[in-house]
């Protein structure tokens, strides 16, 4: 490990190129600014006036096209050059800095550029172009891209120099805001979909900025002094600073430039203007244009997943999303006026316009869309802006209960669609009786002629369902689990109709998800139809081909029906026939990508299949798998998983599961537990892959390989519990490394830092090895030796390890205090510990002499815990045997809870009386105390 000195020179180091580099990039940015500004101003001039020359030829007409087009071009791409090199400016001191007139210059410019070219279409064509066909097309177009990038530059000088650009806000935002609220819809429609973007992120960023907010005006404080002198800055106010400690009138609220822009800013969030820029937010944005009514007829799947399905939802690349982030944006500058205006104008649209008329009902479903939108500021900061349940009541549930045909408009379907979107938007702000006219409603319109309606019921379903297995309070059914459990079977037959329906991937997912969820919600309540369920499944597998997503989809309903309802779904014909097919798709590691994609997943639901299965129905159809366990294992991948199925497979079918692998796994458990220890030698207690690479990916090595220790350690200390013979020669090597670890201490003589979770299963699988052979310990810790300097380090070392050893069996969490199984689970892990050390002590008379009195006084009071609390075998058995229940769920386990159970019975570090142990180890450190005291007469 390095010294800290020469980390801290390695540091300075790096920060001093770090500082020469910005220097270099700072100063070649001012180096090209001044010729990049006058290309901007030059080029855009010739732009808008065709070039500056004229023609009467035809020959002249092309030649004066050619050199316009070539203009339009080099001012729109020296504007993109300009937006990337503000931030490289750096300007700190903007009443000192000689760049400042410049900048300012630049910033003038642009402004001029942008009104110039703000029209749209572009009517002003230049007398020289005349004479070119389709050139008002063509003129719109080139202005069109020179419009986005000036605005953009627009943007990057808020970004960076907002002071700098106040000057500017008082005739750049009116502009920007002027056609969202002056053009009429078809106009603004017509705009392309990229400068409507720009646009309302230009209105967004002006008012996020803290410079033109009048109420945050205070928050402004100086910049990080320490920061800006490594990093090269000789002063720490800057832009933004809202110090004037110096005297130069650099306190941004003094500045008349930003007094101004604040007063634009106040101006458009003023009375009457903020309502009616979000009128046309909901009114121009958010309703469906004509081109999306036709779409919903001729393509509903398209139209769901462009517009309404969950990843549509935060797409920005549309008018409406980009609509629907700006009215985001107010809501969270003013949330109380805003929320009051949505609410306003939706009772207005459905008191005032006729109910049936289609714009009408169009508008209704663009103001639910805006409810919908803003739904976590309308019951955000403890204040309901919103009676969703009264609402919910009065206008929802109506529009929900009605049926409609295909032949009803768009817009009435349209409008249902989006009640039922809301509803999910608003679903923890139901109460019982409402959440279950709701659930029931929406399952009912899965079967909905409208497609689109039906696909946005199955998302619905599937988050109310979920949203009531989460509301479940301390064990007891939720009145929203009730509900969901009494319309389920209607709502599963609804979503496998929709299935047939259903073409796209992205629908077809959306289905799966929702049949998914109703079975984790009901469980063994849907044993009834489980035949009827597993029948629906082998079409749907037929259909999957090679989409990840869908079985993604299929590994969650099966994994879900086997954890809910066991081995009767495990045996069922119909589930086998997706089942073992499935397994192999998802756990064939030789295609690729399929480990980056679905191998976790099938993992998982092997071990499902593996705990709800009984040998005499299901061991030849398991035995078969054993071939490609044998080969996820050689790859190394997923070993947290990975040895979790081979574990119960031993179970199952018994110790000739390992034994053809005991060489390979043996060098397995020591390569997985080995990165943690070998790493933190080389590196101090970083816990990292082999490679030591670092990159964006660093964090997440790390948790894996903790992670896949403390899988490999669990494994070695079941695999002893199982087979204590052949477990010990397999895992010994791997768990005496990590002890060894764990008791050494670095170059400056402190301990090695452990996670706990990994202590506290290296522990666990230490104890259980120690049992099996009391001499593991004097065989890991002390070495022959007649140095008394090198006897006091050995004998510091099992002082430590003991006394960290009871501290962390004996560590009591809330949890445990507050559960009594939980507490039974701590008795247990203590008895073992107990009962191992009270073993190694018979054989190690270091043991004996250094910590034996404490292990005696450890085992003594946990003998009277347990004539206290009068804990049995069985007691124990039960509680140990818990664990495998909450992993499979409600559903009747397979074999390998009886298995396990049998085993526990059997475990000595279960069955074995503290009583004998505790004597046992009196008597061995009573004799370890005689020597002693005979040596040191001897001595004497």
């Amino acid at each position: 490990q390095q010294h800290p000195l020469m980390d801290m020179r390695h540091l300075e180091s790096m920060i001093g190129k770090a500082v020469h580099e910005r220097k270099e990039v700072h100063r070649m940015a001012c180096n090209i600014f001044e010729g990049l500004a006058e290309g901007i101003v030059q080029h855009a001039q010739f732009a808008v006036t065709g070039g500056g020359s004229s023609g009467s030829g035809v020959g002249q007409e092309e030649d004066a096209y050619t050199s316009w087009q070539t203009e339009c071009k080099l001012a729109t791409q020296y504007t993109k050059c300009m937006t990337e090199l503000i931030p490289m400016l750096e300007v700190e001191q903007i009443h000192s800095d000689p760049r400042v007139p410049a900048i300012r210059s630049l910033l003038d410019n642009i402004t001029q550029i942008l009104q110039a070219v703000k029209a749209y279409p572009f009517v002003s064509i230049p007398s020289s172009l005349l004479g070119v066909s389709s050139i008002q097309q063509e003129m719109t177009i080139q202005m069109d891209k020179l419009y986005r990038a000036t605005l953009t530059c627009c943007m990057n000088s808020i970004k960076y120099q907002p002071q700098l650009f106040a000057t500017q806000i008082a005739t750049v935002l009116p502009s920007v805001v002027e056609p969202i609220l002056m053009l009429e819809e078809g106009v603004l429609q017509s705009m392309p979909v990229k400068r409507l973007i720009i646009m309302t992120s230009f209105i967004q960023m002006v008012l996020q900025c803290v410079l033109y907010d009048e109420r945050r005006k205070d928050c402004l404080g100086g910049k990080n002094a320490v920061l800006s002198m490594l990093m090269g800055r000789k002063g720490g106010g800057g832009a933004g600073a809202g110090n004037d400690e110096h005297g130069d009138g650099s306190n941004p609220n003094n500045d008349p430039a930003v007094i101004a822009a604040r007063e634009t800013v106040t101006a458009l969030l003023a009375e009457g203007t903020i309502e009616r820029l979000i009128e046309c937010i909901v009114g121009k944005f958010l309703m469906l244009h004509p081109e999306e009514v036709e779409e919903w007829e001729s393509d509903p799947e398209g139209r769901y997943e462009t517009d309404l399905a969950e990843e549509a939802i935060l797409d920005a690349a549309s008018p409406r999303h980009c609509g629907g982030a700006l009215l985001m944006t107010l809501m969270s500058v003013e949330t109380d006026r805003v929320a009051k205006t949505l609410l306003d104008l939706t009772q207005r649209v459905f008191q005032q316009l006729p109910q049936n008329d289609v714009n009408s009902m169009l508008s209704r479903e663009a103001c639910y869309r805006a409810l919908e939108l803003c739904h976590n500021s309308m019951i955000a900061k403890g204040k309901r802006r919103l009676n969703f349940s009264d609402w919910f009541r009065a206008e929802l549930l109506p529009i929900l209960q009605t049926e409609l045909a295909e032949n009803n408009p768009v817009a009435m379907r349209a409008m249902q669609a989006r009640a039922v979107t809301l509803t999910q938007a608003y679903a923890r702000s139901l109460k019982g009786e409402e959440f279950d006219a709701a659930f029931q409603s929406i399952a009912k319109l899965m079967a909905a002629p409208d497609l689109v309606t039906a696909l946005c019921a199955s998302r619905c379903i599937d988050h109310l369902a979920i949203l009531s297995v989460q509301e479940r309070e301390s064990g007891e059914d939720s009145p929203q689990l009730l509900a969901v459990r009494s319309h389920s079977v209607f709502a599963l037959g609804n979503a496998f109709a929709l299935a047939n329906r259903a073409d796209s991937e992205e629908c077809l997912r959306v289905i799966l998800m929702c049949v998914s969820a109703l079975v984790e919600a009901n469980g063994v309540y849907l044993e009834p139809v489980l035949q009827a369920i597993a029948e629906q499944l082998p079409p749907l597998w037929e259909r999957a081909g090679d989409s990840v997503p869908i079985h993604s989809c299929l590994l969650s309903v099966l994994t879900h029906l086997i954890m809910k309802m066991g081995y009767s779904t495990v045996e069922n014909s119909h589930v086998q026939a997706v089942l073992f097919p499935l397994l192999d798709y998802c756990t064939d590691i030789n295609v690729v990508n399929r480990a980056e994609t679905l191998l976790e997943d099938g993992l998982r639901l092997w071990l499902v299949t593996l705990l709800s299965s009984r040998v005499a129905t299901m061991g030849s159809k398991l035995t078969s798998m054993l071939p490609r366990l044998e080969m996820i294992l050689r790859s190394g991948l997923e070993p947290h998983l990975s040895l979790k199925v081979l574990q119960f497979n031993s179970i199952l079918l018994g110790k000739q599961v390992v034994e053809p692998l005991g060489e390979f796994l043996r060098e397995m458990l020591v390569t997985l537990t080995s990165r943690v220890h070998v790493k933190a030698k080389a590196s101090g207690d970083e816990m990292e892959d082999d490679g030591g690479n670092s990159g964006d990916n660093s964090k997440e090595r790390d948790v894996g390989t903790v992670r896949d220790a403390i899988a490999a350690l669990g494994f070695a200390d079941i695999l002893m519990q199982v087979f204590p013979d052949l477990g010990f020669s397999i895992s010994s090597p791997a768990i005496g490394k990590v002890m060894s670890f764990i008791c050494s201490a670095d170059e400056g003589g402190q301990r090695i830092s452990v996670p706990i979770p990994l202590l506290v299963v290296a522990l666990s699988a230490f104890g259980r090895m120690v049992w099996i052979n009391p001499n593991s310990f004097d065989e890991i810790f002390t070495q022959p030796t007649v140095d008394p300097c090198q006897q006091q380090q050995q004998d510091v070392k099992v002082a430590a390890l003991v006394k960290t050893w009871l501290g962390v069996v004996t560590s009591v969490s809330l949890a445990t205090m507050i559960s009594k199984k939980a507490q039974t689970i701590r008795f247990i892990d203590q008895k073992g510990a107990a009962l191992s050390l009270c073993s190694a002590i018979c054989r190690s008379p270091i043991l004996a002499r250094v910590a034996g009195a404490d292990i005696v006084e450890f085992t003594r009071q946990l003998l009277e815990v347990e004539a206290r609390g009068n804990i049995s075998t069985e007691a124990l058995v039960e509680a140990a045997c818990g664990a495998t229940r909450q992993v499979v769920g409600d559903g009747p386990l397979g074999d390998a809870a009886n298995m396990t159970a049998e085993m526990l019975k059997l475990d000595p570090l279960l069955s074995v009386s503290l009583k004998e142990a505790l004597d046992n180890a009196e008597q061995a450190v009573a004799m370890s105390r005689s020597q002693q005291q005979q040596q040191q007469q001897y001595i004497m």
